[in-house]
């Protein structure tokens, strides 16, 4: 980009952010801007940088904010959130992504489906993945579709004291670990260390970006090496927008419990925030801002009578081998050219992570 900053001036994309607890939604600003949200059980600034490949003249030109940090790279998004708790965990957090309502699935969709999120319960091991309940079958409270995994599928974290922790704007390669650069086994042992100590004095940085090569979110596509030569329409995987990235732990689950769903009643919500693209925005509009809490959430009705429910395990995912690294363990690599892509009609999102 040089020093030239007069693209700034008319710089606008797709990009909408909205956590629970913040007055509006959030918008990439040509200037970076950090955001932050409050409830009982922490503070998280968070900020959402993304490639604007809705936009290829301006990507080639690098006039976009963090084009210095993204320019050439795998990744085309990244997720930064900095946390400082109010109260430590009392159990495991969860972190991934999750859905408001339940999307039938059936068929080869399904058992590519249980393929990819099997490579992913090998490489990030401890992972939790539902499909949701259906109305039809399930009575009383409902649980969300979701993909949720350990702390340590963060690609990357960094412990500070209050006061000293860095700015999120900034550049962090090189701050705390990173798994890419610091090997699976040493990240992982490294990150359960800090989760074992949780402090309210310290403040936590993790950084995301592993999926970002595979999902498009100006575009709303899968795309990339997940599913060579193709790409899929993310309304057409996910049912339509919003989706949420989440981080909660479930205080009131008995680990002995036949019932080991994630269901909202059960949560404690430490960041929930709904993303959508202004390309395919929700159907029914943009959600509403939410008052901030680290309590259950009702998502859009799934919170209901926990009483007399009818409800089945989840069945093991089938094995799979042969298939592209979905968590971006593989080093960030410049980008290469892409082969041709095919449009496929139909598929399940949340089997892709």
């Amino acid at each position: 980009m040089g020093g030239d900053t007069t693209w700034q001036a008319s710089y606008s994309d797709p990009l909408r952010v909205l956590p629970d607890g913040a007055p509006a939604e959030c918008k990439t600003k040509a200037v970076p801007q950090v955001e932050e949200i409050k409830n009982e059980c922490c503070s998280v600034k968070f900020l959402m940088m993304h490639r604007p490949t809705h936009d290829a003249a301006r990507e080639k030109s690098g006039e976009y904010p963090f084009s210095w940090h993204l320019a050439d790279r795998k990744r085309l998004w990244e997720l930064r959130l900095q946390i400082q708790f109010s109260r430590p965990p009392d159990k495991k957090l969860f972190f991934g992504i999750e859905l408001d309502r339940f999307v039938p699935v059936s068929g080869m969709t399904k058992q590519a489906q249980k393929a990819l999120v099997s490579t992913c319960q090998r490489i990030v091991g401890d992972c939790y993945h539902t499909l949701g309940d259906d109305l039809a079958i399930v009575q009383g409270e409902l649980e969300a579709p979701a993909f949720v995994m350990p702390l340590w599928a963060f690609d990357q974290f960094h412990v500070a004291e209050l006061g000293n922790e860095p700015p999120l704007t900034g550049n962090l390669n090189g701050l705390g670990l990173s798994r890419a650069d610091d090997g699976v086994s040493k990240y992982i042992n490294a990150m359960k260390a800090v989760i074992a100590n949780f402090s309210t004095d310290k403040v936590y940085t993790f950084c995301f970006w592993g999926i970002s090569q595979f999902l498009d979110i100006f575009k709303w596509e899968v795309v990339g090496g997940i599913m060579p030569g193709l790409k899929m329409d993310f309304n057409k995987l996910c049912g339509s927008p919003p989706v949420y990235f989440t981080i909660y732990e479930l205080p009131g689950v008995d680990e002995q419990a036949k019932d080991q769903r994630h269901l909202a009643s059960r949560k404690r919500q430490y960041f929930r925030a709904a993303v959508w693209s202004m390309l395919k925005p929700p159907a029914n509009g943009a959600p509403m801002p939410t008052e901030p809490s680290c309590k259950a959430v009702d998502l859009g009705g799934f919170v209901a009578d926990s009483q007399n429910i009818m409800y089945t395990l989840p069945q093991p995912g089938i094995g799979a081998s042969g298939l592209d690294d979905l968590l971006g363990l593989c080093s960030d690599a410049p980008v290469l050219p892409a082969k041709a892509e095919v449009q496929v009609d139909n598929a399940d999102l949340l089997g892709l992570f």
